[in-house]
């Protein structure tokens, strides 16, 4: 196709020009390889496209004129196929999130990667981790970010950042906020609920969103992500001891087609 594109396109510039010479110039070759493809045309056609009145003008034929418009016709639908398996064909990229990754590592990690990768779709959903897990595993998710160090073999599983977890709310709360179970949070409070002896009633809560939000009401104390204060400046906190920093996780099915998108969160987060 590519020397029949290359005789179709020498032909419609002589057609266009009546004249061998310009052609050729137009064309940067010869005017003997124009000659010689012209004639190589007519043959494979059996009909002749020009005819000679001299040594530079040249005038179509009726065949010449009915070829044009193929030719014309040709190499449009040519030059528009080519155009299209060169573009990059749009993916698809399905991310989980677990609570905590989403309400705070989330809305940085969005414009990021529809920035990075304008021929992929990415949607996002959000649960707790192991859920998460067993949706990638099930391949109903593409990437997942968890916050509890769970088994996810045979996935790969990578540390993007370390998260500090914080005593959230005022000293004189009568309630504590616990997450739920299976949550990746949960397993901190109830260790700090044990090691301070802690006897208040607690209210078991899904939504890291309506935990922040009733801490801004000075209503309840809880362990929860420092990161999520980042917009909260009224929410009294307290730091903790290391054993209240935790890693985060990216787990992925090994593909090539989330290999680049991983490195680049991971890439995302050491700067």
């Amino acid at each position: 196709m590519i020397y029949l594109n290359d005789l179709l396109q020498t032909f419609m510039k002589v057609y266009e020009q009546r004249n061998f010479t310009k052609a050729s110039q137009l064309l940067f070759i010869s005017q003997p390889t124009i000659s010689t493809k012209i004639k190589q045309l007519e043959k494979q056609l059996n009909t002749e496209l020009f005819i000679r009145q001299g040594p530079k003008n040249i005038v179509p034929t009726p065949a010449g004129d009915l070829f044009y418009t193929y030719a014309k016709q040709t190499i449009h639908h040519y030059e528009e196929t080519l155009s299209l398996m060169q573009e990059k064909p749009r993916q698809t990229c399905r991310i989980g999130c677990s609570h905590t990754i989403a309400h705070a590592y989330l809305p940085r990690i969005i414009p990021m990667l529809s920035t990075t990768f304008p021929n992929v779709d990415f949607s996002f959903t959000q649960a707790n981790s192991e859920t998460i897990a067993t949706s990638v595993k099930q391949q109903q998710l593409d990437i997942g970010f968890i916050e509890k160090p769970i088994d996810t073999a045979p996935l790969q599983k990578h540390v993007f950042t370390e998260d500090e977890l914080v005593l959230a709310g005022k000293k004189d709360a009568t309630v504590w906020l616990m997450r739920e179970a299976q949550s990746g949070v949960q397993f901190f409070n109830e260790l700090y609920v044990a090691e301070h002896t802690i006897q208040l009633p607690q209210m078991p809560i899904n939504s890291n969103d309506l935990i922040i939000q009733l801490l801004k009401q000075s209503f309840g104390q809880s362990i929860i992500s420092k990161k999520c204060l980042d917009e909260h400046p009224t929410i009294p906190y307290e730091h903790l001891r290391d054993a209240y920093t935790r890693p985060l996780f990216i787990i992925y099915e090994d593909i090539n087609f989330l290999q680049p998108i991983v490195k680049q969160i991971l890439y995302y987060f050491e700067q």
